[in-house]
């Protein structure tokens, strides 16, 4: 997980979020307010967050948009707390394993329980995670540094066996260019470019540069 810079709202929320906002304040029933609520699902609205996210999952930063539709997901879940369905700083751009019940799904820990979940539009992840690569099992691990790291860490899913198998792969090879990164141009641009938001692992890739270079 990485910090994401949140960019402008899309045009249709500039124009309507107070006024669908209030309609879900003041709608007449679940059928009323569900309709209201559904208007986050506007094409130009996840077009937008794709943009802001680079097609990555804002929890596991596993590129969706080659393989899925992926999902908008409300940080603050809408079933607890609908005024926020249209609510752009509320929106974000995940996968639906992290975004499914078995994980964040409608999760919203209280303070006392370790929440809130970390913000990666609004909080560093850094200051919650250490990004932890076992040069001898080679297994790239998420390490919590306190308990608000501990719970969003279980809640996100970032250490789930089939996203530690995949960041394995291509952390390995991102420690194996580090030891030429002074030595080869390419080498450098390659673990440079690694490095950059709108790569995969961004997060393990810069511990493998501060690290290893």
């Amino acid at each position: 997980m990485i910090k994401v810079d949140r960019i402008g709202k899309p045009q249709i929320l500039e124009k309507n979020q107070t006024a669908w906002t209030n309609a879900i304040k003041n709608a007449r029933g679940k059928h009323e307010k569900n309709i209201t609520i559904s208007k986050y699902k506007h094409k130009s609205i996840k077009s937008k967050l794709i943009i802001m996210f680079h097609g990555k999952c804002a929890y596991c930063e596993s590129r969706i948009t080659n393989v899925d539709f992926g999902a908008i997901d409300h940080f603050m879940p809408k079933a607890i707390f609908p005024e926020e369905a249209v609510n752009w700083d509320n929106l974000f751009l995940s996968c639906n394993k992290c975004n499914g019940r078995s994980q964040k799904g409608d999760a919203w820990p209280s303070e006392v329980n370790g929440g809130p979940l970390v913000n990666p539009t609004k909080e560093e992840p850094s200051d919650f995670f250490d990004f932890y690569f076992d040069e001898k099992s080679c297994v790239t691990i998420v390490k919590p540094k306190n308990l608000r790291g501990e719970i969003s860490e279980k809640i996100f899913g970032l250490n789930k066996i089939t996203l530690v198998q995949d960041r394995n792969i291509v952390i390995k090879r991102l420690v194996a260019l580090a030891y030429y990164y002074h030595s080869d141009t390419r080498a450098k641009e390659l673990l440079n470019e690694a490095t950059e938001s709108k790569s995969e692992y961004a997060a393990f890739a810069r511990m493998v540069k501060k690290k290893y270079t």
